[in-house]
């Protein structure tokens, strides 16, 4: 009877002990000076108390084996009491690691459930008896959904969405996104899932191709091919508002290489664009040869106004001295001498009357 109610009181020991290093325990991971340093002071005190009455235990199962007064119940109670004892006062602590939060499960009591609040970066303690601490991600995550296999996941993950020309088109994507810290625990009680790729890679991926296609209904196939920046950020900023209330950021949002359209629309944009540039090839050889012409106009302009100078200076004196000069070139200039006669003589030089 005696043997019972000590072992009775050293369940209830054990119990309390329990509360009271779950009090420590969550003093020590408040972020505050005082009190992690009252916490430790509660686990010394009550490692102190706890010695003393192991001691005391000790002696009194010591004494029960030597008397021969003990039975299987009682050696049950002994290794019990053993492994209470050095769960409680020994505890459990664990490392949350920078880009990470920790949360707290607790698997028992009014409180069962995952807390409310995330534990920060640094030393973590818990009682492992009654709770689990889980270390979830909060850095910058990445995700590439591609037809390719070597990039991203190994299988075809594309985006396809139809445009306002009713056009199916394929995309690859990029996109990063992080958690907010203070929203971790809730994020992690609506997926349930340790593994986040699991969130990128379903929930994340159908939402963003969702608002692929409703957004694409409003472009033309130009707005999502050329310049498609209103088109990607209307997409964004859906996204964003959707994944938002649950914690999740959108960092980085964007295509990864061009859009695929059908070939047959391919085809149509490249001849239009050739057009283009003929277009522009053809205007530039009419502007050169207009220029051309306009240069040829203004060179006779010039040697008409040269030629109208020149004749507008010529005089009835200028010209029969020019004609003059003409003939005397063509017999040649005279040296002076009389014409002679075959017989050799000189024809007299015969003075003229001047004219009346």
């Amino acid at each position: 009877m005696l043997f019972g109610l000590k072992a009775g009181i050293v369940l209830l020991a054990l119990f309390l002990g329990m509360i009271v290093l779950n009090v420590a325990l969550h003093l020590m991971n408040v972020a505050n000076d005082m009190a992690v340093l009252a916490g430790v002071i509660i686990i010394c005190v009550y490692g102190g108390v706890a010695a003393y009455f192991g001691r005391k235990l000790y002696y009194f199962l010591k004494a029960k084996v030597e008397s021969s007064n003990f039975n299987g119940l009682g050696g049950l109670l002994i290794l019990a009491t053993v492994v209470g004892l050095s769960s409680v006062t020994t505890g459990c602590n664990t490392v949350i690691k920078p880009g990470h939060v920790g949360i707290k499960v607790n698997q028992s009591g009014s409180d069962r459930g995952v807390q409310d609040f995330p534990l920060q970066t640094g030393r973590v303690w818990y009682n492992p008896v009654t709770e689990d601490v889980l270390d979830y991600p909060t850095f910058v995550q990445t995700a590439k959904w591609t037809k390719d296999a070597n990039e991203g996941h190994p299988v075809n993950e594309e985006i396809t969405f139809t445009n306002k020309d009713q056009m199916l088109i394929s995309a690859d994507i990029s996109l990063s996104y992080s958690l907010k810290p203070e929203k971790v625990p809730a994020f992690y009680v609506k997926f349930r899932n340790d593994e986040i790729d699991g969130f990128t890679h379903g929930f994340l991926r159908n939402t963003a191709r969702d608002f692929f296609n409703e957004t694409a209904g409003k472009y033309s196939i130009e707005q999502v091919m050329g310049d498609n920046g209103p088109f990607l950020a209307e997409v964004r900023e859906k996204l964003q508002k959707a994944v938002e209330p649950i914690g999740v950021n959108i960092e980085q949002f964007g295509l990864i290489g061009a859009p695929r359209p059908p070939q047959s629309v391919i085809d149509s944009i490249n001849m239009k664009a050739q057009a283009i540039q003929n277009a522009i090839r053809v205007e530039n050889e009419i502007r050169q040869s207009e220029a051309e012409a306009k240069k040829a106009i203004a060179k006779a302009d010039g040697e008409a106004k040269a030629n109208q100078a020149l004749s507008s200076s010529l005089t009835p004196n200028l010209l029969q001295w020019r004609q003059l000069e003409l003939q005397s070139q063509a017999l040649g200039k005279w040296n002076g001498v009389l014409p002679t006669y075959n017989g050799g003589g000189t024809v007299p030089f015969i003075q003229l009357p001047a004219p009346k």
